[in-house]
């Protein structure tokens, strides 16, 4: 097997040249992490496609933990004794919420099944997926209402949260295009209504975060999408986001 070094000290095994074959992936990556002792690297990092997930149990008898996963890949780490740090990925789940405001003052809001009161339309990020294509998203699936992004107005953090991660939940304001309901994901929305600021924050069957981040943000001025100059290349920054400069 093939392997490059890092500029952490660390070897990274070539994925593409893991043979299928159990006993001859246990001699290559034996000698592999010989080499890593001998030369006193910090850690080795080895990621298993799915189809050659049977080479796990070789690979953690030789010292291999588990670090991260996908729904195609698996990654381990072996790490020398005296390494303390280790990048982990992931760390967080990414969610977020809209306050999406009509022309008569009201707010949209949604009700899941077998949720007592209501809440800002929103959900998960997906991996890769930018905030503010997701949000507009989540709020067409669960109240038909097409939106555009204006800003980023806060965001909250909860540990533990799901699978043992932490959550980072951004609160966004979104400008509507149409106000007719028509829910798409059926299976998890309940409602969706518009209904003036003023009572849904005096509805005490509204959950007290929702009501006290509506108060608080509904009119509020927040964190800019920005196009910066020169953003190009394979590393590019897939969103930043400023606050708005005073005049």
């Amino acid at each position: 097997m093939k392997f490059t070094l890092d500029k952490f000290n660390g070897l990274i095994v070539d994925s593409l040249s893991i043979p299928e074959n159990e006993s001859e992936f246990k001699k290559h990556l034996t000698e592999i992490t010989d080499f890593a002792v001998n030369e006193n690297k910090n850690l080795i990092w080895l990621t298993l496609p799915i189809e050659k997930s049977h080479l796990v149990q070789p690979a953690t008898t030789l010292g291999f933990v588990f670090h991260n996963c996908l729904e195609s890949e698996l990654t381990l780490i072996r790490k020398s004794p005296t390494t303390t740090f280790i990048p982990f990925i992931p760390t967080h789940t990414l969610g977020a919420g809209a306050i999406v405001l009509n022309a008569c003052d009201e707010i949209l809001v949604i009700k899941e099944h077998y949720q007592k009161g209501y809440k800002l339309p929103g959900g998960h990020i997906e991996l890769g997926e930018r905030i503010e294509s997701a949000i507009v998203r989540e709020v067409f699936e669960e109240t038909g209402v097409e939106a555009t992004f204006d800003s980023i107005v806060g965001f909250t953090t909860k540990h533990p949260f799901q699978f043992g991660k932490s959550n980072l939940y951004f609160v966004c304001r979104l400008n509507p295009i149409t106000e007719t309901i028509a829910i798409q994901d059926l299976d998890e929305i309940a409602d969706a209504k518009w209904i003036s600021i003023a009572d849904y924050i005096h509805d005490t069957q509204n959950g007290p975060f929702n009501r006290q981040l509506v108060e608080s943000l509904a009119k509020s001025v927040g964190l800019s999408l920005v196009h910066l100059d020169g953003n190009d290349g394979p590393h590019k920054k897939q969103e930043t986001f400023f606050v708005q400069s005073r005049t």
